[in-house]
């Protein structure tokens, strides 16, 4: 990319590429000194809220959750409100994430976006079940159960500058109901993709889960025995930030058209403990534009493990989706990333 200044007689030429490597270089420094944990990146002081962190979208999950790089990709938008940028007209995507059966745990994401002549307008909502938790007494015998869960609604404006960046930004309402303790309030998202037009690489940046400190409530839920809890306090946002690089092979090899390939890598760090991080790589093979196959790489903390060798959780994503006039279906396996279990996701959507 070159960017010309000046008058007709004197112009002056910069050219963008050391502008494109110095973020390259920042990258990959970001990358060797934080690779390792102090802690869980899903626990410790954030740990109550983890609606906000918990993996979405089968296309991400298939390609080691990396994605925020990757221009008009609707499940991109949890990671980086700028992905939703990119969509030609309209798209709508449902994803369900499920869980080991010793979690009980699934996950629901359905989003949809509107191309406007003043940008792209979306929304999403996140439903996660946790399933019931027994209650007894002073004796096994269950009294009761509490239903745990957490969602968040959030809407999304995106939008183009100058051909080369997209920017977007969410604004959502987060609401925990963990039966003995509540807690909803506000959080933004914030995030840019900078895709030159004469270099076969992204770049992304994002910031998300900011905002003020949530209030943690007693629930309704009665206490055996006819006690109270006392547990209200405030817990911080997991606030996170992101940072992607994407490159298109299909510019650098030659690829017959019709097929695309590309590889991702996705750094993320707790924004209160840069010393945080997971590593995210994949990459992505589609055949005669119907058939993507896709592959990744996840190195993330181990929520259960606080240093050592077991603090590090490292395993293997693989999916495969289709996409047929419109019409697009995606399902993902993540093996050995978590300590509950290997996750399915599957998602299904439309593009108009």
């Amino acid at each position: 990319m070159i960017l010309a200044t000046g008058s007709p007689g004197g112009e002056i030429r910069v050219s963008m590429r050391p502008v494109i490597f110095s973020c390259l270089t920042a990258l990959v420094l970001v990358t060797l000194i934080a690779p390792a944990p102090v802690r869980g990146q899903d626990n410790g002081e954030n740990g109550g809220l983890v609606g906000l962190t918990l993996p979405l979208g089968a296309r991400p999950l298939g390609q080691g959750r990396a994605v925020a790089a990757v221009r008009g990709e609707l499940q991109g938008v949890p990671y980086n409100p700028a992905t939703q940028s990119g969509i030609e007209r309209g798209a709508l995507t449902y994803s369900r994430f499920e869980g080991a059966d010793i979690a009980d745990l699934n996950s629901n994401y359905i989003a949809g976006a509107y191309v406007a002549t003043w940008g792209t307008i979306g929304a999403h909502f996140v439903y996660h079940d946790f399933g019931d938790v027994p209650l007894t007494d002073t004796s096994p015998t269950e009294i009761g159960s509490i239903d745990l869960n957490e969602s968040v609604i959030g809407v999304t404006y995106a939008n183009q500058w100058r051909d080369e960046f997209d920017y977007g930004v969410t604004f959502k309402w987060y609401s925990s109901d963990l039966g003995v303790v509540e807690a909803s309030g506000p959080a933004f998202d914030f995030g840019v993709l900078y895709a030159p037009l004469d270099v076969p690489v992204q770049l992304a940046a994002a910031v998300r889960n900011m905002g003020p400190d949530l209030d943690l409530e007693d629930g309704s839920v009665a206490v055996p025995g006819g006690g109270s809890s006392s547990s209200d306090r405030q817990e911080q946002l997991p606030t996170r930030i992101r940072i992607g690089v994407g490159v298109n092979l299909n510019d650098l090899l030659s690829i017959p058209e019709g097929y695309a390939a590309r590889v991702l890598f996705d750094v993320e760090t707790d924004a209160r403990e840069i010393s945080t991080a997971s590593q995210h790589f994949g990459g992505a093979v589609t055949f005669r534009d119907v058939v993507t196959v896709r592959g990744g790489i996840v190195s993330i903390d181990n929520p259960f493990v606080d240093d050592g060798d077991g603090n590090r959780q490292i395993g293997g994503t693989f999916g495969i989706g289709i996409y047929y006039e419109g019409f697009e279906a995606d399902i993902a396996r993540e093996v050995s990333v978590s300590e509950l279990g290997d996750e399915t996701h599957f998602a299904v959507g439309w593009r108009f």
